[in-house]
């Protein structure tokens, strides 16, 4: 969230908010209007590079935190917490990073935590600017020169199923003890990923069988561990692993839905100079405004199927 933004929020313990959390599918990245995009010539390059205010703010007002706000819950102040590239260890700490905004004041609260990658881990930014609090590496090597060496180390030394998935619990259990105690409602969805559920959490955890991994039969310990989780809570839209899933659906692209990862999304998004065959999907891999209309209402329904209002 940028300080221009924080600006025209105003929260009193009469007030009633929906805070998004996520990486770039919540912020809005993508999200913009056709006009923002011709504006631009359908170039990612121009629109990102230097964090054009007019694509900004085209983007956060149609990404499914407003919307929600704009379309359903017409009393509730958006307060979108979504920051692109990062990953669910920052999301998390957002929640914290805002004092500013007295978001514990409000008297109703809900709290959609749109899950990222697990194999994302997030550092405190050095410089902690307005909106980047974070930067983020993935297990494999950087082209960011001054992560090169820790992202090689990272997926070399530290990453595997099984650390990301732990973390990934840890993650989810930060926001629901601030939920918990602010009196905060929940909801966990997945943006792309498509195996957050127990039966693959649990097998990425007990990981292959060998006499070094004891782990292995432990099962109900770790069955335990994921039950942490509050899978009541979890949406999948239309049982939908996630909402990349989803909108392929739409598309009419079943076909690409994997149940493990989401690459052939990403692969179907860069076939396009400008939006996919239906309209969901920007080329850059992020749902478009049309996208992000249809993301708004199954969030919606789910909030009304937990009576959170």
């Amino acid at each position: 969230m940028y300080y221009w933004q924080e600006k025209d929020i105003k929260i009193t313990k009469k007030s009633k908010i929906l805070i998004g959390l996520g990486d770039s599918f919540t912020q809005g990245e993508g999200a913009c209007t056709v006009d923002i995009w011709e504006k631009y010539q359908w170039d990612t390059q121009k629109m990102y590079k230097h964090e054009n205010i007019d694509v900004l703010k085209s983007s956060y007002d149609n990404s499914w935190v407003n919307q929600i706000c704009k379309n359903y819950l017409k009393d509730f102040i958006p307060i979108n917490l979504g920051v692109k590239g990062n990953g669910n260890r920052s999301a998390c700490k957002e929640l914290y990073l805002h004092p500013e905004l007295k978001m514990e004041d409000a008297k109703e609260k809900i709290v959609v935590f749109m899950l990222t990658g697990m194999e994302r881990f997030d550092f405190i930014h050095g410089d902690f600017s307005e909106h980047t609090h974070f930067r983020t590496i993935w297990p494999f090597a950087s082209n960011v020169i001054d992560l090169h060496d820790i992202s090689n180390s990272y997926g070399r030394c530290i990453y595997n199923n099984r650390f990301g998935t732990i973390e990934l619990i840890l993650n989810i259990l930060d926001v629901v003890t601030w939920c918990k105690a602010n009196d905060a409602k929940l909801i966990l969805t997945s943006a792309f990923t498509p195996d957050y559920n127990k039966k693959d959490l649990i097998r990425k955890i007990k990981g292959q069988f060998n006499k070094e991994n004891k782990l292995f039969s432990e099962t109900k310990r770790i069955e335990l561990l994921v039950n942490k989780i509050p899978w009541n809570e979890f949406l999948y839209p239309d049982k939908y692993n996630s909402f990349s899933d989803f909108l392929l659906k739409l598309e009419g692209r079943e076909d690409l839905i994997d149940p493990y990862t989401p690459t052939k999304f990403y692969e179907f998004a860069k076939k396009f100079d400008k939006f996919s065959n239906k309209g969901y999907i920007t080329k850059c891999g992020h749902p478009s405004e049309k996208g992000h209309l249809v993301i708004t209402e199954k969030i919606y329904e789910h909030i009304k199927k937990l009576n959170y209002i």
